[in-house]
């Protein structure tokens, strides 16, 4: 009996991912997969200032970044997602494939995409008492 791989069955979050990394490349922009958390998450700092129009842009809020990292991982491992070296830092980033982008066309023509942003409760930390 031969043993056959398995497919990847993807998810919301896997082509949320693949859609933020799409965009990017597009811009020729090559994310780590902490770029990644920081576009999903909507976290605002100056790397991610210049892409908040990215439809994933703040959409998966209540992920931890260890769990955001694994999907990343997965999407390589399966080859949806490949690494990209950059001389100048010396480090590899997040490319994506081929065949990440033919299962987004593939999931587009499928599924009407309206990714919803949400707004994290902001905690006051100072707060003025009489």
């Amino acid at each position: 009996m031969t043993k056959t791989s398995k497919e990847l069955r993807l998810s919301v979050t896997h082509i949320k991912i693949l859609e933020t990394v799409s965009f990017l490349n597009e811009k020729h922009f090559y994310p780590l997969s902490h770029g990644v958390r920081k576009i999903l998450m909507g976290e605002e700092d100056e790397e991610t200032l210049n892409f908040k129009d990215c439809p994933t842009y703040g959409t998966l809020i209540s992920y931890p970044s260890k769990k955001i990292s694994r999907y990343v991982m997965m999407l390589q491992r399966y080859h949806y997602l490949n690494k990209k070296y950059d001389y100048a830092t010396d480090k590899l980033y997040l490319e994506i494939s081929d065949l990440g982008v033919a299962t987004l066309l593939k999931y587009r023509k499928k599924h009407k995409i309206n990714y919803k942003k949400k707004i994290a409760p902001k905690e006051t930390t100072i707060v003025h008492i009489d």
